[in-house]
């Protein structure tokens, strides 16, 4: 025994040869237990949190900005993306006091751009007498920093007393220009 100790101290080559066969030893271990774990599942694109019964609100300064309620929502991944699903009582307030109200099937909001759109069933209108206005339609796009309101898809307006029925409108509420696409338009 004493031979084989002194023999392994003389020889420091014999020490690092027996290091590098079980770094390799390791090694084979650690790739052969890579290749036989099973394969799970992505969940890429997937929610990470979903939440149910919600109520939000959000101010502008120090007064109430909006306020809403949805059946439930997702987040996504990355966390920039909120989809909220079965939304009522959506209200914009301006000065304090409730202006529009939207329903709609699902809301989605971008919060890098502040962006938002909501789809199925959306239901805009007026609560405020001096406006009596009403948006139905499928699709609304707000782009928020070009102050944009988008409606892709055909769109039902009812403003003082008129119908409006056209394919497409897009709205500037910057510079206030409107444009629509094959429009009809009915008195009451």
């Amino acid at each position: 025994m004493k031979a084989i100790g002194r023999s392994l101290s003389e020889r420091p080559g014999v020490w690092v040869g027996g290091f590098v066969i079980a770094l390799f030893a390791i090694a084979g271990i650690l790739l052969l237990t890579a290749f036989l774990t099973p394969d799970m599942k992505t969940t890429m694109g997937q929610p990470q949190i979903q939440m149910h019964q919600i109520v939000g609100q959000g101010e502008r300064g120090t007064q109430l900005g909006w306020r809403f309620e949805a059946d439930s929502s997702e987040l996504s991944t990355d966390g920039q993306l909120t989809t909220y699903h079965g939304v009522r009582k959506g209200t914009y307030y301006l000065n304090g006091k409730p202006a529009y109200e939207l329903t709609a099937n699902q809301v989605t909001l971008d919060m890098r751009s502040e962006n938002y759109t909501a789809s199925g069933s959306v239901h805009v209108w007026s609560v405020r007498k001096s406006d009596l206005s009403d948006l139905k339609t499928e699709t609304v796009l707000w782009n928020n920093p070009l102050q944009t309101l988008t409606c892709p898809s055909k769109v039902r307006v009812r403003y003082k007393g008129y119908n409006f029925a056209t394919t497409r409108l897009q709205s500037n509420f910057t510079t206030g220009s409107t444009s629509l696409g094959t429009t009809s338009i009915q008195g009451s």
